[in-house]
């Protein structure tokens, strides 16, 4: 696969904002990543409530330690043909690298910005025997699953960049009805 085939990743939330925006799209609000992810009947994952299926219908984690590297996200569409794709047939929605939305976490204190999706590096504190494996606590916790997403502080455009992150842009529907209430 080359290149074109792959997620867009390493752009800040700005970059990713102008690249939507020079084609006349924008970035989805989680409501709307989340719709398209799960539709209406609640699943836990696009492919459904099934756990055995993550390494299948999207990758599996890797656990990269000592200078291992992260072998990266996978080229767009691998896993559709092994029932990836969302109720919507949207692929690549969990597990490949986390998506940038356009909703926002603002407080007094802080600026962030939601993520979705998760990726598959989760980095492990150690994963030698005899020990147990931890999560690394700086990094984002998992969260394949469609009820859950993290923040994102943000910083500056040239902090907030990461190869495992990403995004993809949607475009309103013309005539559709009006966005609910949402995040600033």
């Amino acid at each position: 696969a080359n290149t074109g085939d792959f997620p867009v990743t390493g752009v800040s939330l700005e970059e990713a904002r102008e690249f939507c925006r020079f084609y006349e799209k924008r970035l989805p609000m989680t409501y709307e990543w989340q719709y398209a992810a799960q539709g209406l009947d609640g699943r836990r994952y696009p492919w459904g409530n099934d756990t055995t299926r993550i390494g299948t219908a999207c990758p599996a984690p890797e656990h990269p330690t000592k200078g291992e590297p992260w072998g990266g996200p996978h080229a767009v569409g691998t896993f559709d043909a092994r029932g990836g794709r969302s109720p919507f047939n949207v692929s690549d929605l969990v597990g490949n690298v986390w998506q940038w939305t356009g909703s926002l976490f603002v407080d007094n204190h802080t600026r962030a910005a939601v993520v979705r999706g998760g990726s598959s590096y989760v980095p492990l504190l150690a994963n030698e025997f005899p020990t147990i494996p931890n999560l690394m606590s700086w990094y984002f916790q998992p969260a394949l699953e469609l009820d859950k997403h993290n923040k994102l502080l943000l910083q500056q455009p040239s902090y907030d960049r990461a190869s495992t992150l990403g995004f993809r842009c949607v475009k309103d529907a013309t005539g559709g009805a009006p966005a609910p209430y949402h995040y600033r």
